[in-house]
């Protein structure tokens, strides 16, 4: 009998699916897996809510921070700051099938040093969609050195006064058990991915953080768990983040799989899954 279970954060619209988009859904079908699609720009937003419409999923919608554009930047795939149009985005936040504002958030692993106060400016207008708009922010945060990402986002959170019993989730974390207090302290879910399959370095915060503000996803098509490292991730493989969790808490990977999904559909406010 296959676990019902929710990848919190993928991106099955993006050009590496588009060869056997179909199949991987299949796959996803047989295995009665869900997903929550999450867009990294404009076009990428727009294509998750198409994909979530044809599919039964859902969709999460914003600027990534590497989207952000910074000093002698000039990639197309970046916007300068004051061009992001929250107007633009606000109309995609009203379709029924998006129900998260991200992924969002501060990254200084990518030129962040070039472009710091520029992500920062983004990602409060992202925060205020959020209170505007009462949905959960899906948050990207990668430091370069000291979880300074972590702290100037938990800083800016704070003054912009986000908090309450769903604000969120952390996608990917992977600071340390202190940090993970002070989000959770925020209302912030905690979410984990493949590579907690194969380091060590999430052991404590897994084992500390209660499972009811935890989530499962795979960020695929990146971060591929094992067995299948040097692979493309597809959704499928959340049950090995899964599997890992229940390890480290030394529970049943159905117990994970039963509170997980739980905790995807309370947080989110999923009504049909």
């Amino acid at each position: 009998m296959n676990l019902f279970l929710i990848d919190s954060h993928s991106h099955l619209q993006f050009s590496d699916f588009d060869n056997d988009r179909q199949e991987v859904l299949a796959r996803m079908r047989e295995k009665n897996i869900k997903t929550i699609v999450i867009g990294d720009n404009y076009q990428t937003s727009l294509a998750a809510i198409n994909l979530a419409e044809q599919e039964g999923f859902y969709a999460g919608v914003g600027l990534h921070p590497i989207h952000v554009q910074g000093e002698n930047d000039s990639s197309q795939d970046s916007i300068p700051a004051e061009s992001f149009n929250a107007g633009d985005f606000s109309e995609l936040f009203k379709n029924p099938r998006v129900v998260g504002i991200g992924e969002c958030g501060l990254d200084y692993y990518h030129n962040g040093e070039n472009n710091k106060e520029e992500q920062k400016e983004v990602f409060q207008k992202q925060i205020k969609l959020a209170q505007d708009f009462k949905k959960p922010l899906i948050l990207h945060i990668r430091a370069k050195d000291n979880f300074d990402a972590y702290q100037d986002a938990l800083d800016l959170l704070k003054d912009n006064n986000y908090q309450g019993e769903k604000a969120g989730v952390v996608h990917f974390f992977s600071a340390n058990w202190e940090i993970a207090k002070k989000f959770l302290d925020l209302g912030f879910y905690l979410s984990f991915s493949g590579v907690i399959t194969f380091t060590h370095q999430y052991d404590e915060v897994i084992k500390n953080a209660p499972l009811e503000k935890i989530l499962v996803e795979t960020d695929c098509p990146y971060a591929t768990p094992e067995p299948f490292r040097g692979k493309r991730n597809e959704s499928t493989f959340v049950e090995y983040v899964a599997k890992k969790i229940a390890e480290l808490k030394n529970i049943p990977i159905e117990k994970v799989a039963e509170i997980t999904t739980k905790n995807c559909i309370e947080l989110f406010g999923l009504v049909k899954i």
